[in-house]
């Protein structure tokens, strides 16, 4: 009989969401995150992120309880499988786990993930920077910075693969890759902005300078400070082209 999603954890069924957490945390931690291998009994890195993917997912995880109930009864009368009402949200159904990709492909939608986490990351961090700087210092209206900060998404999301790999040289734990890699970026971005500032300071090249060093005051707040260090720190591009 298969190994249950709660066994490839290592955990008990009845196991609370950060029990879960910290689970998958110390699993991964023990295997390179693009490397296909073997963690700690066996269990493969595709296996334990398949198992997380679904019970970390409230709504997953009761779906996979009562299919649990149904089809391993000697388990679920055992070890207590998590019981109980709905989530309030329409449940997706469960869905057999496909296949073993292939390495390669494994690989592949692995820096697919952490690009498109990146994406989301530095979304919300232009956001929240565009907000702050036309409320402390505004020099256009939000729809310009709106666009600069967009073309600043388009840049993070680019060379995901040695920015991860700068990131990890850096200490960054495997689940703190994309918030890690961002800044990564960001210091990429800053330097091009230094080097073309040798050249002429225009109010755009002065705007996204600031929000370049808004972002990464935003998402530092994530890390531990020793890691922004290891990172190089908060460029202050902007401070560079106003002296």
């Amino acid at each position: 009989m298969a190994q249950s999603l709660y066994a490839v954890l290592g955990v008990d069924p009845t196991a609370s969401p950060s029990e879960l957490r910290a689970a998958y945390r110390a699993m991964a931690r023990s295997s390179h995150p693009d490397v296909v291998g073997e963690v700690d009994g066996g269990r493969s890195m595709a296996q334990v992120n398949d198992a997380w993917r679904i019970l970390s997912d409230p709504i997953r995880r009761h779906r996979y309880d009562q299919t649990l109930a149904e089809h391993q009864p000697s388990i679920a009368g055992n070890t207590r499988v998590r019981t109980g009402p709905v989530p309030r949200a329409q449940p997706p159904e469960f869905v057999p786990q496909p296949p073993p990709a292939s390495a390669r492909s494994r690989r592949n939608a692995w820096v697919a993930g952490v690009r498109a986490q990146i994406g989301r990351l530095a979304t919300l961090a232009g956001r929240s920077a565009t907000q702050t700087l036309l409320l402390s210092r505004p020099r256009a209206t939000r729809e310009i910075y709106d666009r600069l900060a967009g073309t600043i998404v388009t840049e993070l999301m680019r060379d995901t693969e040695p920015r991860v790999r700068a990131a990890r040289a850096g200490g960054t734990a495997p689940l703190d890759l994309g918030v890690a890699a961002t800044l990564v970026g960001i210091r990429s971005l800053a330097d091009q902005i230094r080097r073309d500032a040798s050249h002429s300071v225009t109010p755009e090249l002065l705007m996204t300078a600031e929000l370049l060093d808004r972002m990464w005051d935003i998402l530092a707040h994530e890390l531990p400070s020793q890691l922004t260090e290891a990172l190089g720190g908060n460029p202050q591009v902007a401070n560079a082209l106003n002296r």
